[in-house]
């Protein structure tokens, strides 16, 4: 056989490979989902996550269905369950809700070799929060000021509570620039119990996002101190910005954002992505998010990675000085 009747060969046989693929990929699609998918949380039940995270769900399963099942994987502030996903085949059968709490692995978990363009896929950022500076009703301070003053002159270290490496990075900063430098940092694996401990006076400050400090504050059983969004959050239109207090912070949103595993074939990332957006232009999905105390985002890929990356370069010198 001459060279250039193996080249014509050879050609024949990778395009009929590449038209095969392609047509098992759109064959997968027109299927896609025929059995139950996982959504897994890499944190506790209960807390922000874990509430758009079930809520999607719920959409998704009805739009499909199929079982979309919520599948709770905390550990290691999101690592544990980042790895469960990235553990199971690339068919958009199992996705990740997951938070920019990740986005500083690179600096504290070193074991997180974790390549945000290689490795995960972002479909969508569903919704955004403010980080927000908590204290029970009855502390004996009404502003951030008064609490680090409070914190300067107390008898014991102040303790602030923690539940995501997101929450760390404030509240190292609170620590720094509130000049508390005995004060606690106290990192729990959920919201839950870190929430009992405020409430029940073993915690101070709690740093929790919005979808929780709305309702508690709402009830009455909670103060917001400041919130970490540029200007007023609608939502806790009371309390004032930390750049309003004197205290401007980095790093004072948290975003809640569902993703695939990069190679995941692009017919049913289409799927995926479409029945999103479509849950995300419900009221009653919108009306969910927004009880949770977030704002409804749902934007495209594309924007949600520039997004990423973005705030990525604008936490290296920051998340350098505070978590090294």
């Amino acid at each position: 056989m001459s060279v250039s009747l193996k080249l014509l060969v050879r050609a024949a046989r990778l395009a009929l490979a590449l038209l095969a693929a392609l047509s098992a990929s759109a064959a997968l699609a027109q299927t896609f989902p025929s059995r139950a998918v996982t959504l897994i949380v890499p944190y506790a039940a209960g807390g922000g996550t874990d509430a758009v995270a079930r809520t999607v769900a719920r959409d998704l399963s009805a739009q499909w269905g199929q079982p979309v099942i919520v599948e709770n994987r905390a550990g290691a502030d999101g690592w544990v369950g980042t790895q469960r996903m990235l553990s199971q085949p690339a068919d958009g059968y199992t996705l990740l809700v997951q938070l920019n709490s990740m986005l500083l692995w690179k600096w504290v978990l070193p074991e997180a070799r974790l390549d945000l363009t290689a490795d995960l896929l972002p479909i969508t950022r569903l919704q955004h929060s403010p980080m927000v500076a908590l204290v029970r009703s009855n502390a004996p301070v009404t502003s951030l000021r008064e609490m680090f003053e409070y914190c300067r002159k107390a008898a014991k270290p102040c303790n602030l509570g923690t539940s995501t490496l997101s929450a760390q990075f404030m509240a190292r900063q609170m620590s720094d620039v509130g000049e508390m430098p005995t004060a606690a940092i106290v990192p729990y694996k959920g919201t839950a119990p870190m929430i009992t401990d405020l409430l029940g006076g073993h915690v101070d400050i709690a740093l929790v996002s919005g979808t929780l400090a709305v309702p508690l504050a709402a009830d009455g059983r909670a103060r917001a101190l400041a919130v970490g969004t540029p200007s007023r959050f609608p939502k806790l239109a009371q309390s004032p910005t930390f750049g309003e207090t004197g205290y401007p912070l980095k790093g004072g949103t948290t975003w809640y954002g569902l993703f695939a595993r990069r190679g995941t074939p692009e017919a049913v990332i289409a799927t995926i992505s479409a029945a999103v957006h479509r849950a995300g232009g419900k009221p009653e999905v919108i009306a969910a998010i927004d009880a949770q105390g977030g704002v409804p985002v749902f934007n495209s890929s594309d924007v949600f990675t520039r997004e990423m990356t973005e705030e990525l370069q604008g936490l290296e010198q920051l998340a350098q000085k505070y978590l090294k």
